[in-house]
Formats: structure tokens, C-alpha cells, sequence
């Protein structure tokens, strides 16, 4: 199974996962008690990664419900088969597949969830979507958060090379054929899928010094600054002069970054 994954399939990708989910995990619970999952259901979670998603699911969705988990990076899904395990957790179905490559998902589904992941696909995106309408029983629910714009990420206070990790961290994306942006054209899409969108949100903001959302951020500048300087999206000494200021504004009380912006989104299939 292919396990290409261009930000990386690695122990401290899983790590830097693990605290992406925590970071947002209250928006996320939110969405899918506006979805209605619940007990009993069949639900998918598309580009598991880790699972984190797959197993709070698996809770909500008890004994008498299965959640497939569906991403193409095998070591992920093998973290998760052994984090199921040693939570009891026997609904938990990891697949290994790529979803731009199968006709339709194990179900028929009565949901399907993902998170920063439609990013992914945009050139597949149309097709994708129509796949998970097909998986779906009739009045079934998909339920994404997705990116709305990358754009709104800055700092309090200003610091040296912030904006332009930002900016290198939208090129990145772009030059792997991926879009931080996916969320702008995701409701006419959906539509355009055979969905009813019966509900819209936008989630982000204020992150305060030490919340779980400036650590999930501080986790983008530690891990992929030089990635980035490598790749020729920002200078080598911008990264230094960023992980300094980074350092420097976590220990101060009034410091806070704005998140990126998100798009929830809930549609039905008509």
C-alpha cells in the first residue's frame, strides 16, 4: 500500500497528529453532535491517519455501532489496530486504501467524517465526493472540517519570519497539488455531489501562549521550518529568527496567534 504522504508518515508526524486532534477536538465533537452520530451508527472516517478521530468515534458510536477507518499510510493505520486493542475498542475497522482509487467505501454508511484531509484531493476532489455520496444510505450524513483559508494565520506580537512561514506553508501545500483553501468551493461541490448542505460554520481564532492551539502551531514552525527553507518557500534565517521569537513569546502573557480559519460543514444525502 502506498504510504506517500508528503508532510510524512513517521513517529513524530503521529506525535504532532496527536496534538493537532487535541487542539481542536471540542470544535470537532461539536460538528458531530450537529451531524446526529450516535449510538449504533456506521460511520467512516476518511483519512483516518493515527485514528484519534476513529476512536473518540467508536465511543460514541458503542458496541453496536462500526466506525472504518480509510487512509492509504499503513504504519498509521497499524498504530491504530494496536491503540483499538488496548482500549477494548472491537468496532474500530481500519482499511488501508486510497479513496481517490475505490469505487465506493465499505457501507452502505450512515455517515462519514473528515478533517484536514479534502485538502488533499483537489484533483480528485469532484470524484471523491461523488464516492462518498454512493457510500451513503439514503438520508446519510458526511460531516468536514476543512480548511477556509490559511490566510488569517498571524501573531501577537509581530514576530520575525511568522508571516512568512505562513505564506510558505500555503506554497507548500500548493506544490504538492493540495489546497489550504479547499473550503471556499466545498459547499457548491457538495451540491454539485448530489448533497444538501444543511449546515455551515466557521471554527478558529484567538490561540492564547501555551493553549493547545499555539502548541499545535508551534509544532508547524518546529518540525517543518527547515523543510520549508529547504524547499526554497522561506529563508534559513527567517526560521531561526521565528523559532527564537517563537521561544521568546510563549513565555509572555498576552501573547496569541489568530488560527487559521475552518470550514464545518454537514450535508445530507438527498
Amino acid at each position: 500500500m502506498d504510504d506517500d504522504y508528503f508532510i510524512g508518515v513517521h513517529a513524530r508526524e503521529l506525535e504532532r497528529l496527536k496534538e493537532q486532534h487535541a487542539a481542536w477536538q471540542t470544535e470537532t465533537h461539536a460538528l458531530w453532535q450537529r451531524a446526529g452520530f450516535g449510538a449504533g451508527q456506521h460511520l467512516a472516517d476518511l483519512g483516518s491517519g493515527p485514528g484519534f478521530n476513529a476512536l473518540d468515534l467508536a465511543e460514541i458510536v458503542g458496541p453496536m455501532g462500526r466506525i472504518t477507518a480509510l487512509d492509504k499510510a499503513t504504519p498509521f493505520l497499524g498504530f491504530l489496530s494496536g491503540e483499538a486493542a488496548r482500549r477494548g475498542l472491537s468496532n474500530v475497522h481500519p482499511v488501508a486504501a486510497d479513496i481517490t482509487q475505490v469505487d465506493a467505501i465499505e457501507g452502505p454508511l450512515d455517515g462519514a467524517f473528515c478533517r484536514f484531509f479534502l485538502a488533499f484531493l483537489i484533483e480528485d476532489l469532484d470524484r471523491v465526493l461523488a464516492r462518498v455520496h454512493r457510500s451513503l444510505k439514503p438520508g446519510g450524513v458526511f460531516a468536514a472540517m476543512e480548511y477556509l483559508t490559511l490566510g488569517s494565520t498571524t501573531s501577537s506580537p509581530s514576530m520575525r519570519g511568522f508571516d512568512a512561514h505562513t505564506e510558505a506553508w500555503k506554497q507548500y501545500y500548493l506544490n504538492h497539488g493540495a489546497d489550504t483553501e479547499v473550503g471556499r468551493e466545498l459547499p457548491q461541490k457538495l451540491a454539485a455531489a448530489g448533497f444538501s448542505v444543511v449546515d455551515t460554520r466557521c471554527v478558529g481564532g484567538m490561540a492564547e501562549a501555551g493553549s493547545l492551539g499555539w502548541k499545535w502551531w508551534g509544532r508547524l514552525i518546529v518540525d517543518f521550518g527547515e523543510k520549508l527553507a529547504a524547499d526554497g518557500l522561506m529563508s534559513a534565517d527567517d526560521v531561526l529568527a521565528l523559532k527564537q521569537d517563537w521561544a521568546a513569546a510563549s513565555r509572555l502573557p498576552d501573547a496569541f496567534i489568530h488560527t487559521p480559519i475552518l470550514l464545518q460543514i454537514v450535508a445530507r444525502k438527498t
